[in-house]
């Protein structure tokens, strides 16, 4: 498949709003215009970086002098142990996985959502906007425990649970189970179509098929058989220009783990991916620059737009904003951090640009609904 846009898979192409046509980065014939040469339906197999070649699946070796990896993430899948080999399991990453999950989404049908990050909200809002019956489980003591305050998941929670989602928190799977499993908890030997699940708490809840959205895994195989340094929390290591540990080699988006205010980072946003890309490009071409990224990320769910403005790591305290829309405001001490606004594009303007700024504005002016947020970038 030509290259193509990942965000809208879990949002308006699953609810058949947007066709395969308008995901298309470009059409077919520009990378040609523009002298690209795209293959597709091949894989690198090893990169050698002494001899400046990259080995495929398929054809002779292709030489390079500069070389960027864009090879992103994969979703963490769960073991056999615990799906027990059988058929309706399903993530959500590519357009193929995306396909596959599309006639799973009957109206009435049962869907076990497992995970309550970003990916399994979105999809339990397709889901339930499809008319299908949805259950959510979260091994954590709440959703988006990894990525937003309290605050934030409490809203989204009432969100979901209004909709009809049924959310388990602090409820881990134990397995899927399918129609030959043994009644005794023994796992069957002959995987078939998924019926339910068998919770750690010792409940079974039935399902048509599950979507498994526990994270992904950044793609760093080819990188460290090449030797490239890959960072201790994953990603391969590059510095504020995208080069790796070769310096004929970058890296740029979910598979890079880049300098960031002191520290070492993987950023999984599409604001990334691109940004982080077009630095590298400018790199490898002599213009280049340090990236320093200010990064912002959103969710479509039912009727509402997240939209997310800096990172909250290190937060010691969160303001709430309510008006129009809703936003939650991160700050450490008198510095802004980063803001969750829900339906609030104007919250979400303002504060991209005091973070971008470097500017934190009066907590108690932010919280005042009678305060024009227009007048904290004065």
């Amino acid at each position: 498949t030509p290259p193509y846009q990942r965000p809208p898979l879990s949002k308006a192409y699953l609810t058949g709003a947007v066709g395969v046509d308008r995901l298309m980065l470009r059409p077919a014939a520009f990378w040609t215009e523009i002298g690209v040469d795209l293959t597709l339906g091949t894989q690198v197999t090893a990169i050698d970086p002494a001899a400046h070649l990259i080995h495929l699946t398929d054809g002779a070796p292709i030489g390079y002098d500069l070389l960027a990896l864009c090879t992103g993430a994969a979703p963490i899948r769960m073991p056999d142990a615990v799906t027990g080999g059988h058929h309706g399991v399903h993530v959500l990453r590519d357009l193929a996985d995306a396909d596959a999950l599309a006639p799973e989404l009957v109206a009435g049908r049962r869907v076990l959502v497992v995970g309550g990050g970003y990916i399994g909200l979105e999809a339990a809002a397709v889901a339930r906007t499809r008319g299908l019956k949805v259950t959510l489980i979260e091994a954590a003591p709440r959703i988006l425990g990894r990525v937003a305050c309290p605050e934030t998941a409490a809203w989204f929670r009432d969100l979901h649970t209004r909709h009809g989602v049924e959310i388990l928190e602090g409820t881990a799977l134990t397995r899927l189970t399918g129609p030959n499993d043994a009644t005794n908890g023994v796992m069957g030997n002959t995987p078939g179509r998924i019926t339910g699940a068998d919770l750690a708490d010792g409940r079974h809840i039935a399902a048509d098929f599950a979507i498994i959205g526990i994270g992904v895994a950044p793609r760093t195989a080819l990188a460290q058989a090449a030797g490239l340094a890959v960072a201790v929390a994953g990603g391969i290591t590059v510095d504020a220009r995208g080069r790796t540990s070769d310096a004929s080699i970058f890296a740029a988006g979910d598979c890079a783990a880049l300098p960031y205010h002191g520290t070492r980072l993987r950023l999984e946003s599409v604001q990334n991916a691109i940004d982080q890309a077009e630095a590298v490009a400018a790199e490898m071409l002599g213009l280049g620059a340090d990236y320093a990224p200010v990064p912002w990320f959103w969710s479509d769910q039912y009727d509402v737009k997240l939209q997310i403005a800096g990172l909250n790591t290190g937060y010691d305290h969160v303001v709430v904003r309510s008006g129009t829309g809703r936003s939650h405001w991160y700050f450490a001490g008198p510095r802004l951090l980063a803001v969750d606004a829900m339906n609030d594009a104007r919250a979400y303007m303002v504060a991209k640009r005091l973070i971008e700024a470097g500017r934190s504005p009066d907590p108690a002016a932010v919280a005042d609904h009678a305060t024009d947020l227009k007048a904290l970038l004065a």
